[in-house]
């Protein structure tokens, strides 16, 4: 059922339908509860009833099986050794041994010489003789193991019809077995099983006598069943309990598919199994009729239920309903209720009359409201700001006009008022948009309002932008509070200040360019940021400014951030003449010139298609003239669709104009002066140390010819480029690390001078120099620093010499390992390390024995050999991160770090890598002796090594007493009888 559905339909249809569900899950429930118990019930009774009597059958049979297993032995008994050599005595034993009137074998008596082959029958004669039966399991076990068993049916071996035997072993009077005597039973004809098998259990039901173990029907009451074989192991788990001795009734179905109950009962002589079969069907039929009875009167009782509860319903909730209509209908016009007819005094007649004198309360709070609504309306709408009010949530509650025109404006090309504008809508949730990218702007408004409306603020104002794609426009909004209960609201009033804004951006614009041009800044750099300036003061529009060229006949590009490259280059170079587009006439007429769509101009017929291409729609341009009047360029302003310049643009347009014409007669005058410094060049060009110049933003404007003769760049490779470009990582951050001191002497008011300093260069060809810089501010009449200049000199023998005596301050010549400074400095690290984690470390005294001999005999040089290979294998025992140190001699010192925080743990660890040590030190040295005059000489060695191993964590113990330890622990080894580590634990020995 569709739960929506459910929950739209009517009240009298949920109450039916919830009434007949509880009725029918009830009545239901106890229908199928009661017939499945009893059907229980029922199985279980006449389980043990079929179990009885199938227990009844086969204790019956179990004692036919015995009296003829006794019968047998009582002949076996008569039987001599003799007898079974004479061919006549034997074979009249056995007729004499048979009643004709009650034969228990119907299938004969044999008997058997040791063998298994028949030599006597009865009754005679049947072709049995002669034959062989040791094949047959009850003859093989009589036999061969003397004991009395019956066979499992097999087929006859003189007549093709199922038979089974039973055999006792013929024994001397020593007791050993000398023949056997079996009895068949012919299952092809009667027999005394047919007792057991040929009545019915019931109408349809049967018996069957099973073989277990071998899987095999015997007899059935079915004799198409006789000699037939149950189902394999694993198809049907009812067989295979019957198979493992299950003895009791269960439900099984057959091969056939039919339901049967079946009960199974263990003969114990034979170890058959005696099973009753009683279909289902007929064994509960009368549940079966008595469930479908059952079912029907249920069935019967919900119908009954269901219409009942539906029509009492019906009476009952009548009056409800009629009101209900009536309301739906009132409800659709716009005149006010009358009061609902009530026709009982009741449940229902109560809610009615209660209804209808809140209807009469309504009406007078609706005529209220009403007339209040009008008086705050004209209110609003005389206002002459842009009025919204809030209710405590956020909510806007009323809008003047001049609110929903203003949010009809910022809709853009939607054609909707923006989401949570209106009445009904969350202001706050508004302010949560990033529209235009004002999020701040956006976030202030919400927590100023919230917090006028939680009564923390008396008031709030903020000033923001709401942009378009083709306007700036800045707003100034101001909250108030409506009353002094928090839940009075507030009210926000929005007011336009685009053209106060305006105002102050193009002043904020105008000094900057004015500070440029004072601090000295480069024509493009002040053509860029006029041009950036203006497109950030008007988006949606670009600014180009062309330069007329030294021979005053073409325009060439002075800054166009925003135009595509393929513009500017096909406008780079253009001829002014008239009707060379806006910019073109401009500069040859020297007036203004106003192209408001391109597409259809006479002036763009040339560059029709060029502007297309570039997305331009029309473009306004001023001639740029100098303080004498000569055009010096033109200034425009383009737009990507057709548009018509306001005064405010036109005014724009002339002002940027002339802040242009000052930058390039700037710009003239300082191109006349770097004429005059022609001669400076003459007097760095042969010097070998580097002169050069950079901008304040240290970019190169000028560098002597010695930097090619020492780095081999040229001169024109380096201009133009930064500082950085040339240095190498390392000489990049000691040069930020210079200028970050000069800045910040610089904003303390202290005028920097000379600085000198050392960086590191790459070369052309790769190598790697030094250079010393002498590096000093440029600066202009008010003291700002415009430039630097300086002088470079080479320095890079004498790094490497220094580089070469700072290694020799710290490491071994020998071996290069540090030295005793360098161990002391990195172990007061580590044991300042230790201390913030905690961690254990260790120092490990290593001494090498047996060294002396080695050098009195072959000389110190096969000794240092020796030093320097136990210093690599030292160096290979350890981490990159642990120190290996050489004291003197033949000592080394073997620092370990972050062992571990246990001090356990720490000892195992250190002892593992000085075991490491040992073992690697005690290994064969191979020690080559090369000379000049003499071959190659190799002398094998065999030094062991004493070591003293001391921990510490933090500063317990100072570095001086680490090395003691360690040093005492290292002679104990010695004393111990050399090639032996010894630990020092705050005067214990381990």
């Amino acid at each position: 059922m569709n739960w929506t559905r459910l929950q739209r339909s009517s009240l009298k249809t949920r109450i039916t339908l919830f009434t007949l569900a509880i009725f029918l899950v009830s009545i239901w429930s106890l229908a199928f509860y009661s017939s499945r118990m009893l059907l229980k019930d029922m199985e279980r009774v006449l389980g043990d009833q079929q179990l009885s009597t199938v227990s009844l059958l086969a204790d019956e049979l179990n004692h036919e099986l015995g009296d003829r297993l006794a019968f047998l032995a009582r002949i076996a008994s008569r039987v001599t050794p003799a007898m079974l050599a004479d061919s006549t005595a034997l074979p009249a034993l056995l007729a004499q041994s048979l009643i004709p009137d009650d034969e228990p074998f119907n299938g004969g008596i044999i008997a058997h010489r040791l063998d298994g082959t028949a030599v006597a029958e009865f009754p005679p004669p049947s072709g049995r003789l002669s034959l062989n039966y040791m094949d047959i399991d009850s003859v093989a076990a009589a036999l061969q193991e003397g004991k009395s068993t019956i066979s499992r049916p097999v087929m006859g071996k003189q007549l093709p019809v199922p038979v089974f035997g039973m055999t006792v072993p013929i024994r001397e009077p020593g007791g050993k077995v000398i023949g056997a005597v079996s009895g068949v039973v012919n299952l092809a004809l009667a027999s005394f099983l047919d007792r057991f098998t040929d009545s019915r259990y019931g109408r349809t039901g049967g018996y069957l006598l099973v073989a277990p173990h071998d899987r095999q029907i015997i007899t059935a009451t079915d004799r198409d069943h006789v000699i037939g074989h149950l189902p394999p192991p694993g198809v049907d788990p009812t067989v295979d309990r019957l198979v493992a001795g299950f003895e009791g009734p269960a439900v099984a179905v057959t091969s056939g598919g039919s339901e049967v109950l079946t009960s199974a009962k263990r003969i114990p002589v034979s170890g058959w199994e005696m099973v009753a079969v009683l279909p289902t069907a007929e064994a509960f039929a009368p549940i079966h009729g008595m469930q479908q009875r059952m079912f029907l009167a249920a069935l019967l009782l919900s119908m009954l239920a269901a219409a009942a509860t539906w029509w009492i319903l019906g009476r009952e909730l009548a009056p409800m309903l009629s009101a209900a209509k009536m309301l739906s209908s009132l409800s659709e016009t716009q005149r006010p209720p009358p009061l609902l007819p009530i026709s009982r005094e009741d449940e229902v007649g109560e809610l009615i009359a209660g209804f209808n004198a809140l209807l009469k309360t309504l009406g007078s709070r609706e005529k209220a409201l009403q007339e209040s609504e009008a008086f705050k309306n004209v209110i609003l709408n005389s206002m002459a700001a842009e009025i919204v009010v809030l209710d405590r949530r956020g909510v806007i509650r009323a809008v003047n006009k001049r609110w929903r025109r203003f949010s009809w404006e910022n809709s853009g090309k939607s054609g909707q008022l923006p989401a949570n504008t209106d009445v009904g809508g969350n202001y706050l949730a508004f302010c949560d948009l990033d529209a235009e990218g004002q999020a701040d702007e956006a976030s202030k408004a919400r927590r100023g309002i919230e917090s006028v409306l939680e009564r923390r603020l008396p008031s709030f104002s903020l000033e923001y932008a709401c942009h378009s794609a083709e306007e700036r426009r800045w707003f100034s909004m101001a909250v108030m509070p409506l009353g002094t209960d928090v839940e009075s609201g507030v009210v926000i009033t929005h007011t336009d200040i685009t053209a106060l804004k305006r105002a102050e951006q193009y002043e904020q614009f105008r000094s900057r360019i004015l500070q440029l041009l004072a601090e000295g800044e480069l024509l493009r750099g002040l053509l860029e940021a006029l041009a950036q300036g203006v497109e950030e003061l008007n988006p949606g529009m670009l600014c180009s400014i062309l330069l007329v060229d030294k021979e005053g006949m073409r325009l060439t590009t002075g800054a166009a951030p925003s135009l595509p490259e393929a513009f500017n280059a096909a406008v780079n170079g253009m001829k002014i003449r008239a009707g060379a587009g806006s910019c073109g006439t401009a500069a040859f007429t020297g007036q203004r010139v106003i192209v408001e769509d391109i597409a259809s101009h006479r002036y763009w017929e040339r560059a029709r298609e060029l502007a297309a291409k570039a997305g331009l729609g029309s473009c306004w341009s001023e001639p740029i003239r100098s303080s004498s009047g000569k055009v010096l360029g033109t200034f425009a302003l383009y737009h990507r669709h057709a548009h018509s310049p306001s005064a405010a643009h036109v005014e724009l347009i002339e002002q940027s104009a002339r802040l242009a014409s000052i930058a390039i007669e700037r710009n003239l005058a300082a191109e006349r002066l770097r004429t005059s410094e022609a001669h400076f060049r003459l007097l760095t060009e042969n010097i070998s140390d580097i002169v050069w110049r950079q901008d304040r933003d240290h970019r190169f404007t000028y560098i002597s010819p010695a930097d090619e003769r020492l780095r081999g760049y040229k001169a024109e490779e380096v201009i133009g480029r930064h500082v950085t470009e040339v240095l190498t990582a390392e000489g990049i951050a000691i040069l930020k690390a210079k200028q970050a001191v000069r800045a910040e002497a610089e904003r303390n008011g202290v005028r920097t001078r000379i600085s000198r300093f050392e960086l590191p260069q790459r070369c052309r060809d790769g190598r790697l120099i030094w250079l010393e810089v002498l590096s000093t501010p440029e600066r202009d009449a008010r003291g700002a620093i415009v430039g630097y200049f300086g002088v470079s000199r080479e320095i890079t023998e004498r790094k490497y010499a220094e580089e070469r005596v700072r290694q020799l301050a710290f490491h071994d010549p020998l071996t290069a390992l540090p030295n005793r400074r360098l161990l002391d400095d990195r172990l007061d690290q580590t044991m300042a390390a230790s201390s913030r984690i905690p961690c254990h470390g260790a120092v490990m005294f290593v001494d090498l024995d047996n060294f002396k001999p080695l050098n009195d005999a072959h000389g110190h040089v096969v000794g240092d050999i020796l030093l320097v290979e136990a210093a690599a294998r030292l160096k290979s025992c350890v981490r990159e991160v642990d120190t290996v140190a050489r004291f003197g001699g033949d000592e080394f010192v073997v620092m370990i770090s972050e062992l571990a925080a246990d001090r356990a743990e720490a000892v195992d660890k250190a002892a593992t890598i000085a075991e490491k040590i040992r073992l690697a030190l005690l290994e064969e040295y191979r020690l080559t002796i090369k000379s000049d005059a003499k071959a190659e000489t190799t002398i094998t060695h065999q030094c062991s090594a004493s070591i003293g191993v001391a921990l510490f964590i933090g500063h317990q113990a100072s570095r001086d007493e680490i090395l003691q330890w360690a040093d005492a622990a290292m002679y104990e080894a010695k004393q111990a009888g050399r090639n032996f580590i010894r630990f020092h634990d705050g005067g214990r020995r381990g």
